[in-house]
């Protein structure tokens, strides 16, 4: 059993820096830190390379944050930062806030495009802030698409 255990940690430890890495450069970069990871009602997810080839992505990165409606501002400003510089972006406001963003971003290489997606669920009843890093070579369509 333990050797299970330690071939696991380890493939997990490899794929850590890939997924860590990608969303380098980006403001929403410190949401998947620490900080945030050790939260109360924090949920984490990372998925990287071949669990993605289908849906053309090489890192799904997501942070769900549930019960902790005051990180809500701080987040879309992160977000809204490096939204500046999206090459497309669907916006959905409600009371002036952000509800709702979908940012298709330049990636780090050519072919490949990064999207961020928030959704503050705060300012419809729902209880928690979700915060998504895709990339790879998927379009804008097939991350809506993968997202509904």
């Amino acid at each position: 059993m333990k050797k299970y255990l330690s071939i696991i940690i380890f493939a997990w430890a490899m794929m850590w820096p890939a997924g860590a890495a990608a969303q380098a450069g980006l403001n929403i970069n410190r949401v998947f830190s620490d900080h945030y990871r050790s939260m109360k009602g924090a949920t984490e997810t990372l998925v990287v390379r071949d669990k993605l080839a289908s849906v053309n992505l090489d890192t799904y990165h997501s942070m769900t944050l549930t019960g902790h409606p005051e990180l809500a501002a701080e987040i879309e400003r992160m977000v809204s930062a490096d939204g500046r510089n999206a090459l497309s972006k669907e916006v959905k406001y409600h009371s002036g806030r952000i509800y709702y963003g979908l940012y298709h971003l330049k990636g780090s290489r050519a072919g490949v495009s990064r999207y961020i997606l928030y959704l503050n669920g705060h300012l419809k009843g729902d209880n928690r802030i979700i915060l998504l890093f895709l990339e790879g070579r998927a379009t804008t369509e097939q991350v809506k698409k993968l997202l509904k």
